[in-house]
């Protein structure tokens, strides 16, 4: 399925969001003017900001909050790209240049810092603190997760609960946080929105798996990103943790090197690639997908029935199906 079908019901609000998000990047000063034009090459899912706005549905309305918040997680996840791009020496983002490889590492830097300032810059002049201390919470919570996870490289080690805490931490805590947002601010009550933030929190954990499992299986020209970039930046994801842990103990030495040691060529790739559809451990990865999946869905299923409800049901099922 495609992610448009379940944004539909939205469509009119998430064109108010885009319209806004351009908006409050305009540069005062037109020394930034390539670089703003450049990230609005950028057009993603939008799946955060849909998360704000399908959340404050389910609950009752959305209000000119809703729209600020979905401007504000939308921001920050884009200044987490530009500064993961850097981290991974990735060349293409969303079927353009990145940043860090058409300004360097410097500008890349500086200008993730202006995504997240302006962000917070929208955040404080909100009426209510309770965004700017969530989403500040928030911000906190992904760069621990990504810090954790650049302290584990080529740890052979990392289990399934250390994988499963840093992308909790680096990529599903923004899309709970988004959730929670948007149900409280439509009025719902603290054990409504914990319902919506549970849902965003395992829709967040199955979107990273599907990622991963795509950086090793995806063609760059469909998924529109540098792939493989896991892999020769040390980082052990769910499939290659699985392969790890089925392997026989004689055969992980060859198998560490394989995974860490060789994978410029496209012959190591294919190696690796091998032994994951040899041992399922691919197909596990997507079946843990959608098991969570599942559980995100259940989190939300005492909610009266809307369109809008049945349109997150539909977007936790698109997360397991995409592939771009």
């Amino acid at each position: 399925m495609e992610i448009v079908g379940a944004f539909d019901t939205i469509k009119v609000l998430l064109e108010e969001v885009e319209e806004r998000f351009h908006k409050e990047l305009r540069p005062e000063s037109n020394s930034l003017a390539d670089l703003i034009a450049h990230i609005s090459k950028y057009k993603g899912k939008r799946l955060r900001p849909a998360l704000v706005l399908l959340a404050g549905k389910c609950v009752s309305d959305v209000v000119p909050q809703h729209i600020d918040i979905a401007v504000v997680v939308e921001m920050v996840h884009t200044a987490t790209l530009v500064h993961d791009d850097i981290i991974d020496g990735a060349t293409m983002r969303r079927h353009v240049e990145s940043v860090n490889s058409k300004w360097g590492r410097e500008i890349s830097i500086l200008f993730g810092d202006y995504l997240f300032s302006r962000g917070f810059t929208i955040l404080a002049a909100l009426d209510s603190q309770v965004a700017t201390l969530l989403l500040s919470q928030t911000v906190n919570i992904m760069s621990e997760g990504e810090l954790i996870q650049l302290q584990r490289r080529y740890d052979i080690g990392l289990n399934e609960n250390d994988y499963f805490d840093i992308i909790e931490r680096k990529t599903a805590s923004l899309c709970a946080a988004s959730c929670r947002l948007g149900a409280t601010f439509a009025g719902a009550p603290r054990k409504v929105a914990d319902m919506f933030y549970n849902y965003g929190l395992k829709v967040g954990i199955a979107f990273q798996i599907v990622d991963d499992c795509l950086d090793l299986l995806g063609s760059e020209d469909e998924v529109g990103k540098s792939l493989n970039t896991d892999i020769q930046k040390g980082k052990l994801t769910l499939p290659l943790i699985r392969l790890v842990n089925i392997l026989p103990r004689k055969e992980l030495e060859t198998t560490r090197d394989l995974i860490f040691n060789h994978h410029d060529g496209s012959n190591s790739k294919n190696a690796i690639l091998e032994l994951l559809t040899e041992h399922d451990a691919i197909e596990y990865a997507f079946n843990t997908a959608k098991n969570i999946v599942k559980q995100a869905q259940d989190e939300i299923s005492p909610m009266a029935d809307s369109r809008y409800k049945t349109a997150l049901m539909e977007l936790a099922d698109y997360i397991v199906t995409r592939r771009t």
